[in-house]
């Protein structure tokens, strides 16, 4: 159905009502039907549409919306961890990433990352071969020994083989290993 026609006069479009269009909606709609057209603001702004915008609403709703409910709602937080450190250097977590397709610019195409749980500080060492990995962890541990005058007491990594020849070390070393669950 047509709501108008109209001609172009000096760039202005004049239109001629059709009488049915004439006829809108007289009246007002919810509050709620607002909220929602409005997508669901606060309860400041739905007060102050209620100001601008006739309503057949005398009180204020938002508390019965089921989609302002559900976006109000969090995930439950993580458990505080059992497994606490109380200084520097106690546990710190390794990994060994790669091979790279790409190498880097000394030739290097893993690179092992270890990270101190209680500090979150972050050591990154570039290898050439996975073999070099047993290596740079003993000159990490010395290098902890001698910077720091502190001793790693446990080495956290994920499941994999790689960290399995260092086993013996730590045993012998009194340090702790863990493997992670992935």
């Amino acid at each position: 159905m047509p709501i108008g026609a109209g001609e172009r006069k000096d760039g202005l479009y004049y239109f001629r009502v059709v009488p049915q269009a004439m006829a809108i909606k007289n009246g007002s709609d919810s509050l709620d039907i607002w909220h929602k057209r409005l997508g669901h603001p606060s309860l400041r702004v739905t007060k102050l549409v209620s100001n601008v915008i006739p309503t057949n609403d005398s009180e204020m709703m938002n508390k019965d919306c089921d989609v302002c409910q559900r976006a109000k709602q969090t995930r439950d937080r993580f458990p505080l961890s059992e497994n606490k450190v109380y200084d520097k250097l106690e546990l710190v977590h390794c990994d060994l990433c790669g091979p790279y397709r790409n190498l880097s610019s000394c030739g290097a195409s893993y690179f092992l990352t270890i990270v101190d749980d209680y500090s979150c500080a972050v050591w990154i060492f570039l290898l050439i071969d996975r073999k070099d990995m047993s290596h740079m962890i003993l000159n990490f541990l010395a290098m902890v020994e001698r910077q720091f005058n502190k001793q790693v007491k446990i080495i956290r990594s994920d499941n994999g083989t790689k960290f399995t020849c260092m086993k013996t070390y730590f045993l012998e070393q009194g340090i702790i290993f863990q493997s992670s669950c992935v």
